[in-house]
């Protein structure tokens, strides 16, 4: 770790099914371009100096071919494969418990498993963000939306058209101060369960949580069509 840097450790969150890619199995052990999705993922978080410990939150009936894979591969930093729960937040809860073990660090964050195409530049600016900061207690990636967003009730009648200027669509990785984040998970189970994003618990605590550029390449693997779409992305990166 670089002196004065701030150091980060990263819950990967991998223990969805995924089954929209219509690929037979979860999305995150789909090839792209002959590797899968998520060692793609893990090797492009273990190439960055800014990461210093990753756990990885998988299915628990995946958790001993993970760990072969991951040794087998060589790929960095991994320092625990856990189980998940039932929904997406109480697997970064078994994530954070597991990171803990490892050792606590300045910062930890969250990123999906299904976005392999993150770079070092962008972790890079999540962390100088907080690092000049000291009043946020997280930041995230995001971009701005460009397309018009409207509110629908259950009839899908629309009920509102909030101004897009104000509106961001959130990405990942969203890091925070280590303490700020483990206590966010720490809450009972009804507060956590139902939470998609984890920026939106820090908020729910009156978190400071700042809003860091990203890029439209740092999409999520959901259907076939993004899939496509990072195929291409990555033969133009290795051009």
């Amino acid at each position: 770790m670089d002196e004065g840097r701030p150091s980060l450790s990263l819950v990967v969150a991998a223990a969805g099914y995924g089954l929209r890619l219509n690929a037979g199995l979860p999305k995150q052990y789909v090839p792209l371009l002959g590797i899968p999705i998520l060692q793609r993922t893990l090797h492009a978080l273990g190439g960055c100096d800014q990461v210093d410990a990753v756990a990885v939150v998988v299915n628990a009936e995946d958790v001993d071919y993970c760990l072969g894979e991951i040794a087998a591969e060589g790929i960095r930093k991994v320092v625990r494969v856990v189980p998940g729960g039932p929904e997406r937040a109480m697997s970064v809860r078994n994530g954070m418990r597991a990171l803990a073990e490892a050792g606590s660090t300045d910062l930890a964050g969250v990123h999906d498993g299904a976005r392999p195409l993150v770079t070092c530049e962008e972790i890079g600016r999540l962390v100088d963000t907080l690092a000049g900061d000291p009043s946020l207690d997280g930041a995230i990636l995001a971009i701005p939306s460009t397309d018009t967003i409207k509110v629908v009730d259950e009839a899908r009648l629309i009920t509102g058209t909030p101004d897009r200027r104000s509106l961001w669509r959130a990405q990942t990785p969203q890091v925070f101060r280590w303490q700020v984040l483990m206590d966010a998970y720490d809450q009972p189970d009804e507060e956590v369960r139902g939470a998609t994003d984890d920026s939106a618990l820090v908020e729910s605590r009156g978190g400071r949580v700042a809003v860091v550029p990203g890029s439209p390449e740092n999409f999520k693997i959901t259907d076939p069509t993004d899939l496509r779409h990072a195929e291409q992305v990555l033969a133009e990166r290795h051009r």
